[in-house]
């Protein structure tokens, strides 16, 4: 029996708690904190040997130790402000072993402090979910302020209509197709909605001025930026979003304003959200000037790329447009990588006698597979991994040409030693329109664009990527897309079992194990399906099925899990 005494048992746990306050899992997970109170205990109590504890916080229970043939417990509640939100047990079997009475005495002592304890810690886990409640509701309110503010001056200043909601929507996938992290994308949207906030402090008369603004007046205008900066500055939450309101004048090749900053000075949310706004300015009639239609706008953009505007951002701005439905794009190439590599040109197909080698085709899709380009060395580690400097020299050369002179010389561009695709071409290619469905199917809460996006990319999908290629570099790739592609259609199966119809999820589930005939996951999904629908006959083949495959594959038997949902169901 344990001799230390009821105030040496106290000072220890009065130790521990300190400890334990000032861990990063206090502030962070209740579940962790009652875990490590449980596995203390025992040095507090008097017969740690014969006594289970648990610990009953909310809807969940933690136990410590062997709770079976008890013949006497201890209990005291967990209270937050005069409700019991839970308890605190102790359980003792004798095993040939008592705790005298003193002994009970000192463990309900610790049994009443950790209990209050556990209290005081439930207060401080409902108070941090009511500041952050408090603070969501602060920033909703901030931001409807933002979006009231933004709205009176577009209407103080006659902008045209839907601007605003027309910038920030854009800017925003822009933003997600150009890789900012979704907790950035809340300043982009602020940034969006005051832009032009600076230009309250310009007369109306300059502002609304039908005709060309003299040298004096435009000077007026470019200080905008300026008034932007000393107001938005002072606002601590919106200084994260001021780099659009204060640097989106800015050029690229250094000729903008307010600084003259050039190239990657200049901030890239900037760079991105001016030619968003340069577009809805074209595209919409302005007191001086008609709308341009979106071909001419387009043109226009590309024309001051490299000048006016980040080339890469007009890279990404044109293929957002794209996906949006906002133009048509004739696309020059065609590019097919699933089931079979296809290229066609102007809707014509490029034949084998137009590629003239499978080298050359090969070629092509390797610098697809390489967005940021390479080296001619690097080419042939892919491609001739024995040939020797002379050899990979002429080799390199004889295929590249070839390859020009299927697809065109302006396809495949070198610079600085850096031979990549050129993606300012009108080119569709499955892989990339996979690859974003699957993207926006992992963005969207809503089971219904889900969906639609994961259906997308299945249809993307006709088999193996790339599978003419044998060499190493395309391997990885093949399984990575064969595996999205799996994982969509048991996606697109569960969505439709949640939205019970039956059908469907049945449909896609006989995808899934069309490609992956062992997939465990995918034939618990179906047997689920069969159970809904009251088949156990369909319920008993799944699961035959499901062990044959795994039987003939890997001879082992089904999972636990897969065993223990069977008998479930057929036992129902």
């Amino acid at each position: 029996m344990a001799t230390t005494s009821l105030k040496e048992k106290l000072e220890k746990l009065n130790k521990f708690w300190v400890e334990l306050e000032t861990s990063q899992d206090f502030m962070q997970s209740s579940d962790k904190v009652l875990r490590k109170i449980l596995r203390f205990l025992p040095e507090s109590l008097s017969c740690p040997e014969i006594t289970s504890t648990r610990i009953i916080y909310k809807d969940k229970t933690f136990s410590q130790g062997k709770s079976k043939d008890t013949t006497r417990e201890l209990v005291a509640p967990i209270q937050f402000l005069q409700k019991k939100v839970g308890q605190v047990e102790f359980h003792y079997s004798e095993n040939g072993i008592k705790c005298n009475r003193s002994s009970l005495e000192d463990d309900e002592v610790i049994l009443n402090l950790v209990s209050e304890r556990i209290g005081t810690l439930s207060a401080i886990e409902e108070k941090d979910i009511e500041i952050e409640k408090l603070k969501e509701e602060a920033l909703n309110a901030y931001d409807r302020t933002i979006e009231a503010w933004a709205a009176a001056f577009e209407t103080q200043h006659k902008e045209a209509s839907g601007h605003l909601e027309r910038v920030v929507n854009l800017a925003l996938e822009l933003a997600k197709d150009m890789g900012f992290p979704e907790e950035e994308l809340v300043h982009i949207r602020r940034g969006a909605l005051l832009h032009d906030i600076g230009k309250i402090s310009i007369p109306d008369e300059i502002i609304s001025k039908p005709g060309k603004l003299t040298e004096e007046e435009f000077d007026v205008v470019r200080r905008h930026p300026l008034f932007a900066k000393k107001w938005l500055s002072q606002i601590e939450l919106l200084k994260p979003a001021l780099q659009i309101p204060y640097y989106h004048h800015e050029k690229w090749d250094g000729s903008g304003y307010p600084l003259g900053l050039k190239g990657k000075d200049i901030p890239l949310a900037a760079r991105m959200f001016s030619v968003v706004d340069v577009w809805d300015a074209l595209t919409s009639d302005r007191p001086y000037r008609r709308a341009l239609n979106k071909e001419e706008a387009l043109n226009l953009i590309i024309s001051q790329s490299g000048s006016h505007f980040d080339p890469k951002v007009v890279e990404h701005f044109i293929k957002v447009l794209s996906n949006e439905n906002l133009i048509n794009t004739p696309h020059q190439l065609r590019i097919q990588a699933f089931g079979q590599e296809k290229v066609w040109q102007q809707n014509i197909l490029i034949t084998t006698s137009d590629w003239q080698v499978h080298a050359a085709k090969e070629m092509f899709f390797v610098f697809l597979a390489h967005p940021d380009g390479l080296t001619k060395e690097q080419v042939g580690l892919y491609m001739w991994p024995d040939a020797s400097t002379e050899e990979l020299d002429i080799k390199f050369k004889n295929t590249l040409y070839r390859l020009r002179s299927a697809v065109g010389k302006q396809v495949i561009l070198l610079s600085e030693g850096i031979y990549r695709f050129n993606p300012m071409l009108e080119y569709t290619f499955d892989v990339e329109i996979f690859l974003t469905a699957i993207q926006r199917a992992n963005e969207t809460e809503d089971p219904r664009q889900k969906i639609k996006h994961l259906s997308h990319a299945i249809q993307q999908y006709g088999g193996d990527y790339l599978p003419e290629v044998d060499d190493y570099w395309a391997i990885p790739d093949r399984e990575k897309y064969r595996q999205m592609y799996i994982d969509a259609l048991y996606a697109v199966a569960e969505l439709y079992f949640e939205k019970e119809v039956y059908k469907s999820a049945l449909k896609y589930c006989h995808q899934a194990l069309e490609e992956d005939p062992v997939n465990e996951e995918v034939h618990r999904l179906a047997m689920k399906i069969h159970a809904v629908t009251g088949n156990k006959a369909e319920i008993i083949r799944q699961y035959e099925t499901c062990r044959q495959e795994l039987e003939e594959k890997f001879e082992v038997e089904p999972s636990e899990q897969t065993q223990l949902l069977y008998d479930t169901l057929i036992n129902a």
